[in-house]
């Protein structure tokens, strides 16, 4: 129990120390308005796997991942500075978050079903 709260709180660091890294430091401009969604650690804490969103086309998408996937070992060696109680910093593996389209779905349907009263 005290491992799964330690790994969730050491996601949601990671999460927050990416955002910021990206937000400020990676110049690369396929990776402007990308934000980390989420991130999910193995339980041995050596692989994380990043969730990003933000991004409209799916030509955007891939560039953003491509992007940040070419800039991991940058993104692992700043990430290791922020965090210097980790005895190793995880790999970082990048995916496009799709929950954000997927409820823009849902709502829409929603809409179509019981359209909103004047």
């Amino acid at each position: 129990m005290a491992e799964k709260r330690r790994i969730d709180r050491l996601e949601k660091q990671v999460q927050e120390e990416l955002g910021l890294i990206i937000e400020s430091e990676v110049e690369d401009p396929r990776a402007r308005g990308v934000t980390v969604t989420g991130v999910r650690l193995s339980k041995d804490l050596r692989h994380a796997r990043i969730f990003v969103g933000g991004l409209q086309s799916d030509h955007e998408q891939k560039e953003a991942v491509e992007c940040l996937s070419s800039a991991q070992g940058f993104l692992r060696r700043q990430l290791s500075h922020l965090l210097p109680h980790l005895k190793r910093t995880p790999e970082l593996t990048f995916d496009y978050d799709e929950s954000i389209e997927n409820v823009s779905r849902v709502e829409e349907l929603l809409e179509q079903i019981n359209p909103p009263q004047p």
